[in-house]
């Protein structure tokens, strides 16, 4: 099974676990973990606050390590959370595979995840405000990996 999933695809999911249950009658299913929880497991090896081109800190990353896969979560912060914009969360593994959720958000992008074992990762957000205009491009690191395992 590929770790590269999309949001509409977890969501798909989630929809024909919800009408089997309903055609089927009471029977004990639980939805995806990525999609229940909307966050990682793991613990969180690094912080990362992001700054839009004003200098406006308008969201923070969380970077776990479970001991075989990375994840990453990024939350909206200040006046922009609780507000639907569009966010574009990708993390990237040194040995080529990604994990992409895109789309329109009101508290949080992610989570992304890839498998960490013998490699190194980065991660990049991108922000647009309300009125669609470009206001974050972050690639953590800028240059390169790190979090090598």
């Amino acid at each position: 099974m590929s770790i590269l999933k999309s949001r509409a695809a977890r969501g798909l999911t989630s929809t024909m676990v919800l009408l089997g249950v309903a055609v089927a009658g009471p029977v004990a299913t639980a939805p995806a973990a990525s999609a229940a929880s909307g966050s990682c497991s793991g613990s969180v090896i690094d912080t990362v606050k992001h700054y839009n081109y004003n200098g406006t800190h308008v969201a923070t990353s969380y970077v776990y390590w479970d001991g075989t896969y990375n994840c990453v979560r990024s939350d909206k912060v200040g006046s922009y959370y609780g507000v639907s914009s569009r966010m574009s969360l990708t993390l990237y593994s040194q040995k080529g595979g990604a994990d992409p959720d895109n789309g329109y958000f009101k508290y949080y992008a992610g989570p992304v995840k890839v498998n960490g074992q013998n490699t190194c990762i980065a991660f990049e957000l991108d922000m647009w405000n309300t009125s669609g205009a470009d206001m974050l491009q972050d690639r953590v690191p800028a240059g390169g990996f790190n979090h090598c395992d």
